[in-house]
């Protein structure tokens, strides 16, 4: 296979470096990458896409900022994904070889300077369009990474937060609604956008539940019975 060929070839060595990942209905996603050759590398995620998906990654090398496309290959259940570059930059690929291979630059290296931005833009961990990706499948995303912090909606739906301790779903709020009766009202988000904000201490919480997947079904299924019931009593 060609694939097996290219990691024979391809040294690769370990480096840890944080890096953003695009594409495939998330705008943003912050993770790392664990190790690195100048054909791929390994992304250490939770959460994995599906082989052949194409992403846009971001991360630094020697303060060099390294942009590209890669697709995925192969996926390893809840411990990351190997991916491999496409059509990366010439000045990107000279890093690289220098990094891993020791081969000599033509040129210093340039200092990228990172944009300016908020200090608290580090805690915007990923982004996303819920016309792409659906409500359940960020939550579960949160899930998999055990992730602390409130996931703001925008929707003409309805807008508010839903807040996480661990990855587990504590509390939400909606104007002056908190806790159940205002997660009850997300379930019809099927547009707008969101932002995960990080955060360090934990939520209070306002809900209880053994498991996310269990709240939504439950919520899922009181919706319907008020459904039912409002519909039997418009028929009398």
């Amino acid at each position: 296979m060609n694939l097996g060929k290219e990691r024979r070839e391809a040294k690769r060595i370990s480096y840890i470096c944080e890096v953003e990942c695009e594409g495939a209905g998330i705008n943003r996603l912050a993770t790392r990458i664990t190790d690195l050759s100048t054909t791929g590398a390994f992304i250490d995620s939770m959460t994995n896409y599906a082989p052949g998906t194409r992403l846009t990654l971001k991360f630094r090398v020697k303060d060099v900022l390294i942009e590209t496309q890669c697709e995925v290959r192969y996926s390893l259940r809840q411990k990351g994904m190997g991916v491999r570059f496409v059509h990366m930059p010439h000045q990107s690929l000279t890093v690289l070889e220098h990094l891993i291979d020791g081969k000599p630059l033509a040129a210093p290296l340039p200092v990228v300077e990172p944009p300016s931005a908020p200090a608290s833009s580090a805690q915007y961990m990923l982004t996303g369009n819920f016309a792409i990706v659906s409500l359940f499948d960020v939550i579960q995303l949160i899930e998999n990474n055990h992730l602390t912090g409130a996931l703001i909606i925008a929707s003409s739906v309805a807008a508010g937060e839903i807040h996480f301790n661990d990855g587990r779903i504590v509390g939400a709020q909606l104007a002056e609604t908190i806790g159940q009766d205002a997660l009850i009202k997300f379930l019809d988000v099927t547009e707008g956008i969101f932002t995960f904000h990080k955060a360090e201490p934990d939520y209070p919480r306002t809900i209880q539940a053994s498991s996310n997947m269990g709240l939504m079904l439950d919520l899922l299924r009181i919706k319907d019975e008020e459904a039912a019931f409002a519909s039997l009593s418009d028929s009398q």
